[in-house]
């Protein structure tokens, strides 16, 4: 039961809800698309929780088509081995989102809606004679306000607060399937930002 609380935990904290930035200038909505590599900040409905080593952000790119619209995709890679234990656990997590201006409180100053989608996997070896591997899978939807901030013509810092849903299931025998569903948010230690570059 330990094993299997733990694997969740961790997957979830693969699953790294979206603290980024928005378009390098508050102009209107016909603005010329840009784009630009970013690092995602790692929030989980289990922050809370003292699950150690902690699950690595995702990193992606964020693609603005006009200054109303636009597209997100991140992935992220984890491994860990918990010792003394014979435990093992790798895995994948990928985030897409679809970031919609809402206002611009001043010129350098963005507040987005952005619903979200999360995939991922883990794999966890327990390597005690004889070995066992479990596969867990896991789907996330959010919905998130994100305020950016444009510190300099190409860079600009977020955070971002809203609900999000997720659900996990394993391939064990007994399946075990766990759902989480609440708040999720960031504060000032875990802002996103991103550099455009086209």
């Amino acid at each position: 039961m330990k094993r299997t609380t733990l694997a969740a935990a961790l997957l979830l904290a693969m699953a790294g809800l979206p603290a980024s930035s928005g378009p390098a200038r508050a102009d209107d909505s016909t603005k010329h698309s840009m784009g630009g590599i970013g690092f995602r900040a790692p929030i989980t409905p289990l922050s809370f929780a003292l699950v150690e080593p902690q699950a690595a952000p995702t990193i992606g790119f964020r693609h603005w088509f006009n200054g109303a619209i636009a597209f997100d995709a991140a992935v992220g890679y984890y491994q860990a081995e918990i010792k003394p234990l014979p435990e093992k656990f790798t895995g994948y997590t990928a985030d897409f989102g679809l970031p919609i201006t809402l206002k611009r409180p001043s010129e350098k100053v963005n507040l987005i809606l952005r619903p979200g989608f999360q995939f991922g996997q883990l794999e966890d070896v327990d390597e005690t004679p004889p070995p066992i591997t479990i596969d867990w899978n896991m789907i996330g939807a959010t919905m998130e306000l994100e305020v950016e901030w444009m510190v300099a013509d190409k860079l600009s810092i977020s955070a971002s607060h809203g609900v999000g849903y997720f659900r996990l299931l394993d391939n064990g025998n007994p399946k075990t399937s766990r759902t989480y569903a609440g708040t999720v948010g960031s504060n000032f230690t875990q802002l996103g930002f991103h550099v455009y570059l086209w």
